[in-house]
């Protein structure tokens, strides 16, 4: 049975051998070269108008509806979120308890911890080493004692 199906395979590909040389597949025809209306090279060096493109992306309003020189004259009328006459210089962790120094100014350091209030009626939520966890107006900000 296998000598069989290996004959039958053998004469199967004789078979579209043969009609392969027989009948061969008639290729396209080279196309003639194009010659190039000008020859290629880099394109030049123009001066760019940066005057212009700030018009036009000021006039074009790609930042707003108020456009990049109303934004950077705007004032602003939002309330910080921490009064500006105090910070935190860092947390200290005695034992499993951790205060945070609060530097107020006119004042020494202080030792605040979780539950105590900062100045602008903040409340202090949660510490860790190197974050201070506050409620201010009813949400939870996270303050870094070092900068990144």
């Amino acid at each position: 049975m296998f000598r069989s199906i290996a004959i039958f395979i053998l004469f199967a590909l004789a078979v579209t051998v043969a009609w392969m040389l027989w009948h061969p597949v008639a290729l396209p025809e080279p196309r003639a070269l194009r010659a190039q209306d000008e020859e290629w090279r880099l394109p030049e060096d123009g001066k760019v108008d940066f005057a212009a493109l700030a018009a036009t992306i000021e006039k074009d309003k790609l930042w707003g509806t108020g456009g990049v020189a109303a934004a950077a004259l705007a004032p602003v009328d939002e309330k910080p979120l921490t009064a500006p006459n105090w910070h935190i210089v860092g947390v200290v962790s005695a034992g499993d308890e951790r205060y945070a120094m609060l530097a107020v100014d006119g004042q020494p350091i202080q030792q605040v911890k979780a539950g105590d209030k900062l100045p602008g009626d903040i409340k202090i939520v949660n510490m860790t080493a190197d974050r201070v966890c506050i409620l201010l107006n009813g949400k939870k900000r996270v303050l870094k004692t070092y900068k990144e």
